[in-house]
C-alpha cells in the first residue's frame, strides 16, 4: 500500500520484541547468573509477553519479521533462546488465525463482515455528537452497505445482501478474495461519486441523508483517506505503546512516527483509537500527544496537527460513555452498566484535566464543557424523578400497592445518585447533589423506621408487598450509605418478621 512503514521502522520491531523478552530475562539473572538456567516458568512468562506484542502487529510486519529471524541475521548468537521464543510466539499466532480462517462456519460468510474487515477494531455503536477521526460506527456501515447495494453499485452488491440466498463460493479463501475486489470497487466507487458532486449542494445532501447524516458522511471521508494505510495502523499503534511503557524516550523512534504522522496526517487519530484499545486509558493519549508536539501545553498540543487527533481521541472517548450512559436510561436501566458509564465518563475527564492545562485553550474547553453539560443534564433529568419514584416505591399504605418494578427503578435512581455524588465536582452537579441530597436523606430515615415496623401488622398481599419493598429499601441504602447501613436495616428487617404475626 502507499503508506507502507520502511525498513528501518520494522527493525524497529525486532528490537522492541528484544526489549520484551530482554526485560524478564535480566530479571530472572537475579536468580540464576546464566541464560540456561531460565526454567519453564520464566519462558513461558517470555512467550506470553512476546505473544501480547506480536498480536498487536499486522500479519504483514510479522511475517517480514519472522523472516528476519528465520535467517540468523537479526539477533546476535549470544541470545539465540531469545530469537526462538518470539519465532515460537509469531508462528503459534499466525497456526491459530490460519486454523481460524479455514475452520468451518454455519453458512455462507458475510459479506459485508467480509468488505468492512480492516476497519473492525475502529467500529463502535455509539453515534458521536462530534465526529471523531479514527473510529467508524456500526450504523454508517450499515447505511453505507445499503446504499452500494441499492444505488452506487446495485449489480454487484445486491446478491450479497442475503448471507443465506448470496452465491455460492468454493472456499472461505475464495470469499475473502471477492470480499477484496468488491472493497476496492466500493471505495473506488465512492471517492468518484464525492468527487462528482463536490459542486452541487443538493446531490451532496441527499448523499449525505443516504450515509447516515452529516457525523456519518465525516467517518465516509475518512474511510477513504485512511484505507491506504490501514496495514500500518497496528504497527505504528504497538510503537507508541512499547514507547510510553519502555520508562525512557526513543527519541529515534519517537522522530519515526512524527514523521510518518506528519506525511499521513489522516492516520493520526486512527492510530491513536488502536493506543486506547490497548491502554484503556486517555492518560497515555495525552503523554504521547505532548512528545509530538514538543511541549507541555494545551496550546502547543493544538497547534500540532498530528498531536491533537490524540486529545480529540480522549474527548471522543468521553462522548462515548455519555451515549452509552443514555442508551442505558432509554432502555435496560441496568445499575452495574449505568454506574460503570458514570464512573468511566469521570475517568476520562479527569485523565484530561489533570494531564493537560483544558481551560487554556479556548476550543477544548468549549467541549469539555458541551460535553459535560450533556451527561448533567441527563442526570438533572434524572433525579427530577429521584423522591416522587421513592415515595411511589417505598410507601405501602393502601392500594394500589407499588410493584417490583417500583423497586427496581428506585435503587436504580438512588445508585446513580450515589455515583454520580461522588464525581459532583467532574460532572458539574455539585449543586444539584447539594440540595438533594438532605432530601434523600431524610426520606430513607423515615422509610426504613416506617417499612420494617409495618411488617408486624401486615399480611396477605400487603405483606408481601412490605417485604419486596424493604428489600428494594435495603438495595438502595446499600448504594447511598455503603454495606453497613444496608446490614442494619436487613437486621431490623429480619427481627420485625420475628416478631410479627404470621401471613393469613
Amino acid at each position: 500500500m502507499a503508506g507502507s512503514l520502511s525498513r528501518p521502522f520494522h527493525i524497529w520491531i525486532e528490537s522492541a520484541l528484544r526489549y520484551q523478552s530482554s526485560t524478564i530475562l535480566r530479571q530472572d539473572r537475579l536468580v540464576n547468573e546464566r541464560f540456561t538456567g531460565f526454567d519453564m516458568d520464566g519462558r513461558a512468562t517470555v512467550t506470553d509477553k512476546a505473544e501480547t506484542f506480536l498480536r498487536g502487529l499486522t500479519p504483514r510486519a510479522r511475517g517480514m519479521l519472522v523472516r528476519r529471524l528465520e535467517s540468523g541475521q537479526a539477533v546476535p548468537s549470544e541470545i539465540e533462546a531469545r530469537r526462538r521464543l518470539i519465532l515460537e510466539a509469531a508462528r503459534a499466532i499466525a497456526e491459530s488465525r490460519s486454523t481460524a480462517k479455514q475452520a468451518p462456519g454455519g453458512g455462507r460468510p458475510d459479506m459485508r463482515k467480509l468488505i468492512f474487515s480492516a476497519f473492525e477494531p475502529y467500529v463502535i455503536e455509539e453515534r458521536l455528537t462530534v465526529p471523531a477521526r479514527g473510529l467508524v460506527t456500526a450504523a454508517t456501515l450499515s447505511h453505507l452497505w445499503a446504499y452500494a447495494s441499492t444505488e452506487l453499485l446495485p449489480s454487484e452488491f445486491a446478491v450479497w445482501k442475503d448471507p443465506s440466498t448470496a452465491p455460492s463460493l468454493p472456499d472461505v479463501p475464495a470469499y475473502r478474495q471477492e470480499a477484496a475486489r468488491l472493497e476496492v470497487r466500493l471505495f473506488e466507487a465512492l471517492a468518484r461519486h464525492i468527487e462528482a458532486i463536490a459542486d452541487e449542494p443538493k446531490l451532496q445532501q441527499r448523499f449525505m441523508s443516504r450515509v447516515g447524516g452529516e457525523v456519518a458522511r465525516r467517518e465516509v471521508d475518512d474511510m477513504i483517506a485512511v484505507r491506504a494505510h490501514l496495514d500500518d495502523l497496528p504497527t505504528l499503534s504497538a510503537a507508541i505503546v512499547h514507547l510510553l511503557d519502555s520508562g525512557s524516550t526513543d527519541m529515534e523512534l519517537l522522530e519515526q512516527i512524527a514523521t510518518y504522522l506528519t506525511k499521513y496526517p489522516d492516520t493520526a487519530g486512527w492510530v491513536a483509537a488502536g493506543v486506547l484499545r490497548r491502554h484503556s486509558s486517555v492518560a497515555p493519549l495525552v503523554a504521547f500527544a505532548k512528545l509530538l508536539a514538543g511541549g507541555e501545553t494545551a496550546r502547543r498540543i493544538r497547534t500540532t496537527p498530528t498531536a491533537a487527533a490524540f486529545i480529540d481521541l480522549g474527548f471522543a472517548a468521553a462522548d462515548r460513555a455519555a451515549s452509552r450512559f443514555f442508551t442505558i436510561l432509554r432502555s435496560g436501566r441496568n445499575v452495574a452498566d449505568a454506574v460503570g458509564q458514570i464512573n468511566a465518563f469521570r475517568s476520562v475527564l479527569n485523565d484530561l484535566t489533570a494531564n493537560l492545562d483544558i481551560d487554556s485553550d479556548g476550543w477544548w474547553q468549549q467541549r469539555m464543557v458541551a460535553i459535560k453539560r450533556r451527561f448533567s443534564e441527563m442526570l438533572f433529568s434524572e433525579f427530577d424523578k429521584l423522591l416522587p419514584t421513592m415515595r411511589r416505591a417505598f410507601r405501602v399504605q393502601e392500594a394500589p400497592y407499588p410493584g417490583p418494578a417500583d423497586g427496581a427503578e428506585a435503587v436504580f435512581l438512588c445508585a446513580i445518585f450515589a455515583a454520580a455524588g461522588k464525581s459532583r465536582d467532574t460532572l458539574a452537579i455539585n449543586g444539584l447533589i447539594g440540595r438533594l441530597t438532605p432530601l434523600v436523606d431524610q426520606a430513607i430515615e423515615l422509610y426504613a423506621l416506617d417499612l420494617p415496623t409495618r411488617l408486624r401488622n401486615l399480611d396477605g398481599e400487603a405483606r408481601a408487598v412490605a417485604i419486596s419493598a424493604v428489600d428494594h429499601l435495603i438495595k438502595a441504602a446499600g448504594f447511598l450509605y455503603g454495606d453497613d447501613y444496608a446490614s442494619h436495616l436487613r437486621r431490623s428487617k429480619e427481627q420485625q418478621l420475628k416478631v410479627s404475626r404470621p401471613a393469613a
